[in-house]
């Protein structure tokens, strides 16, 4: 007896997808990117506003460790000269309001490395700006000038405190200066720190009240009391810091304002800021903004 060996044809086994069915596939995969990728590009962009922010945190938690070892906040400028008998009264002031029998005659042993303090100006002055004062008062003095900074605290010696030697020291107040992240975009061998955003070139800004209140002229010359003596690049950009609603009194008036310049590298024109409030269209650049009194960005 013979078997039928034909195939019952609504039992035939496929051999693969049609054409209609694979630009189907195509176009719902297509969809579901579309869908899927602004979601997680939103997400990881938060993600690096956020590790942003928590180290603003960190950084606001080392000045006021700052200030509780010495009583006074950090300031956001200081000139050091290339003798002891060119420190302006001001400037002598800042350093005495922090280490009080600073030795003027050796730069308090900076860059001393023997025990009997020899110290050492520098040959051109170093003015150092808000972005420099941040790194160079929480994490010190550095220890290897020539090759990649080695930042150690300050002597525990009011007199000699840039001294290299000695052991008891202060440590940093900030410990997580990222090498790969202190830069020195004015040669002067005075270190800023960039965030952690990506191709990231323009530093933090730091604005000190030391305590006080902040002048309030922003004329050319007070600014660079704040900020800058030249050769840093976009920060001459701002003309202000940020204020409240008054239009005069600068947000945390007794403390300090940090910044980072956010994804496009610029800081803006500063000025009024209410939280959560938009910016205007003329000052959009400042929106991508991350201080230490907005929580995350300046525009939300």
């Amino acid at each position: 007896m013979k078997r039928n060996s034909k195939t019952n044809p609504l039992h035939a086994a496929r051999h693969g997808f049609s054409l209609i069915e694979l630009l189907v596939v195509i176009v719902i995969i297509g969809i579901l990117m579309a869908l899927i990728l602004p979601a997680l590009n939103g997400a990881r962009l938060s993600a690096r506003i956020t590790a942003v922010s928590t180290e603003i945190t960190q950084l606001d938690q080392a000045v006021v460790s700052f200030e509780n070892r010495f009583k006074c906040l950090p300031p956001s400028s200081l000139t050091i000269p290339i003798n002891a008998a060119s420190w302006t009264a001001t400037d002598r002031q800042k350093i005495l309001r922090i280490w009080d029998q600073f030795d003027f005659s050796t730069c308090g042993g900076l860059g001393s490395t023997a025990a009997g303090v020899a110290g050492s100006y520098p040959a051109a002055p170093v003015y150092l700006n808000g972005a420099e004062c941040l790194v160079f008062f929480l994490g010190g003095v550095n220890a290897n000038p020539t090759g990649p900074p080695q930042l150690i605290g300050f002597a525990n010696n009011s007199q000699y405190p840039w001294a290299v030697y000695p052991q008891n020291r202060d440590i940093p107040f900030f410990e997580n200066f990222s090498t790969d992240r202190l830069t020195d975009l004015d040669g002067d061998g005075a270190r800023e720190l960039i965030d952690s955003l990506p191709d990231q070139s323009t530093p933090y800004l730091f604005f000190s009240s030391q305590g006080k209140s902040y002048d309030k002229t922003n004329s050319a010359t007070a600014w660079d009391d704040f900020d800058v003596h030249g050769g840093m690049t976009n920060s001459l950009d701002m003309t202000s810091i940020y204020l409240g609603a008054d239009g005069k009194t600068p947000l945390r008036n007794q403390g300090y304002q940090i910044i980072s310049p956010g994804l496009d590298k610029q800081y803006g024109v500063g000025g009024v800021y209410t939280d959560g409030k938009e910016l205007t269209a003329a000052r959009a650049i400042e929106a991508d903004n991350i201080t230490n009194f907005s929580g995350g960005t300046l525009k939300r």
